[in-house]
């Protein structure tokens, strides 16, 4: 009889437990996080304190964390929507960790400068157009194709002809004994002359650099691949055929 008893509280608790729940999600089901925004930057001293010292995890941890930014709690953030000063807060602690790595100038290139260039957002993509520019004058790691990605951004989503061209120099002026810039990276003002249209330039400037940069990462030589194929349309028996052609 006592066994008996046991087994309906049992029941009778477990019965109460699930018309909570059921209750809790009637009410709640739609609620969903909010948007905390872009978090602020912490100093080279704090991210690399907050990994006891490992920069290589430090640099790695703020990577992801740019990666994931508003793609967290069952909804995605527009790019415009983003702090893109604190963006290139991130830009700088993390070159500053880890000035040799490719990867959060490949995330700033392809994918934070990918906000499109209305009005408003011109001066987003400003902030990425700087650090790809300060980055890419590193001649000692060889960074000058994130100056020639800044040059492009500048010319077709800035439409500041006067910039692309400022940094177009400075492209063309590196060291002329430089053996890894290749020829069309030193004419490119007359690359920025060109009238060509925003997707031509991206597919001919992305050729350029998957046929002359021979440091390129075996990753960065698919993801180029990749993002002429499924964004630019090319057709992969065409990528490579020909190098850009700069007029004289």
């Amino acid at each position: 009889m006592q066994h008996s008893e046991l087994e309906k509280r049992a029941y009778a608790a477990l019965f109460f437990i699930l018309s909570l729940n059921f209750f809790l999600w009637t009410a709640s089901h739609y609620v969903r996080p909010s948007w905390p925004g872009v978090p602020p930057a912490p100093t080279e001293n704090t991210a690399a304190g907050m990994t006891l010292g490992d920069r290589q995890f430090a640099y790695r941890s703020g990577a992801l964390t740019l990666q994931n930014l508003g793609d967290t709690g069952g909804r995605v953030v527009p790019l415009q929507d983003m702090d893109y000063d604190k963006l290139g807060d991130w830009f700088r602690i993390l070159h500053q960790l880890d000035s040799l790595s490719n990867h959060v100038p490949m995330t700033a290139a392809f994918y934070f400068g990918g906000i499109l260039g209305l009005e408003e957002n011109r001066e987003k993509i400003r902030t990425v157009v700087d650090y790809l520019a300060k980055i890419g004058q590193d001649q000692a790691r060889e960074k000058w194709r994130w100056l020639a990605h800044a040059v492009f951004l500048a010319r077709h989503r800035l439409d500041d002809l006067d910039y692309a061209l400022e940094l177009a120099y400075k492209l063309a002026d590196m060291d002329p004994h430089a053996e890894f810039l290749p020829l069309w990276a030193r004419h490119m003002p007359a690359f920025v002359h060109t009238a060509l249209d925003e997707q031509s330039a991206a597919r001919a400037l992305l050729e350029a650099v998957l046929l002359t940069d021979h440091n390129l990462h075996p990753a960065e030589i698919n993801f180029i691949r990749s993002y002429l194929i499924e964004q630019l349309g090319v057709a992969e028996d065409e990528i490579g055929d020909t190098l850009v052609t700069v007029p004289q």
